[in-house]
């Protein structure tokens, strides 16, 4: 491996000891070999801290750090992204797993566009058994030519979210601010993406995350206060978590328009970008809320009788 590989996996670990080496085996098996994997420890009680250090010990293309207090999720990816030394950066969640030509089909797509700042692949959704619920249909490539273009462009890719573990380059990575320690912050980090560049999608069947029918767990629970807490220890334990700030929509529209608005865009960039997202985001959040319904529908719905 070279001093700087060109690909950082991120892995940020806590109380994962269930389903960690699968993810981490999954990234092992790259066909693309210029990777390093940083994972940190979030002050697991469990036998992830092991589990890091023995895959440490066997390849050394895995760098293990252990925090002194839990960061959060949050803090946690921050701490990841500055540890990494990759061209690329593509945040790996411990439970998903992802195909052996991953990191190869994205590198190529990247490398084939130069104004492309992330690519990802078509996902599967899978249950806590590894059995396929759904594939992730619809889901955009961003190829607009300027940022308010491609920030209404990018709508499509809030409804699953997976843009959020795409191969995304590392000096746009870090001019973002990076996953906020909100529910909903993976779709403030898409748009802020979007906004600097074009996102590319491998339209392969790559990615097999976890999740639900209903969405998907943050930190092992849909509560939206659990939620907080897994993103942010400290703030919850000080229960300055106000009404307002549990309203993770309410929470991601501020959020995203701030972002905006003090990214390195031109003013006009800023202000189009801002009223673009405006303008799409209600739309958008019907038809993700719509989705939603519809899959639970299908769910839940019983299977017809065959006739005998």
């Amino acid at each position: 491996m070279t001093e700087r590989p060109r690909v950082t996996f991120g892995v940020t670990a806590y109380n994962n000891e269930r389903y960690l080496p699968g993810a981490l085996d999954a990234v092992l098996a790259q066909d693309f070999p210029d990777f390093e994997v940083v994972a940190c420890d979030n002050q697991s009680t469990d036998a992830t801290w092991d589990i890091l250090q023995d895959y440490a010990a066997r390849d050394a293309r895995v760098r293990v750090f252990r925090n002194e207090s839990n960061l959060g999720e949050s803090g946690n990816y921050a701490r990841v992204v500055s540890l990494a030394r990759g061209e690329f950066f593509r945040l790996t969640s411990h439970d998903d797993r992802i195909a052996p030509t991953l990191l190869r089909r994205c590198v190529e797509a990247l490398d084939a566009n130069p104004a492309a700042v992330a690519a990802y692949p078509q996902a599967v959704v899978m249950d806590a058994a590894g059995n396929e619920l759904f594939a992730c249909t619809g889901e955009p490539a961003v190829r607009q030519a300027t940022p308010t273009r491609r920030i209404a462009g990018s709508m499509g890719l809030l409804t699953y979210c997976n843009a959020v573990f795409a191969l995304v380059r590392m000096d746009v990575l870090r001019r973002t601010r990076l996953h906020l320690a909100f529910g909903t912050a993976d779709r403030t980090l898409i748009l802020e993406l979007a906004a600097r560049g074009q996102i590319e999608l491998v339209p392969e069947y790559l990615f097999y995350r976890r999740g639900s029918v209903n969405g998907n767990e943050f930190g092992g629970s849909t509560n939206a206060r659990d939620r907080y807490a897994w993103l942010e220890p400290e703030l919850a334990r000080r229960r300055r978590l106000r009404l307002v700030g549990n309203n993770e929509q309410l929470r991601f529209v501020r959020e995203t328009m701030r972002s905006l608005a003090v990214s390195e865009l031109r003013w006009d960039d800023k202000v189009g970008s801002i009223v673009a997202f405006g303008t799409a985001w209600p739309a958008s959040e019907a038809r993700i809320r719509l989705g939603a319904l519809r899959r639970r529908y299908r769910r839940a719905r019983p299977e017809t009788p065959k006739d005998t």
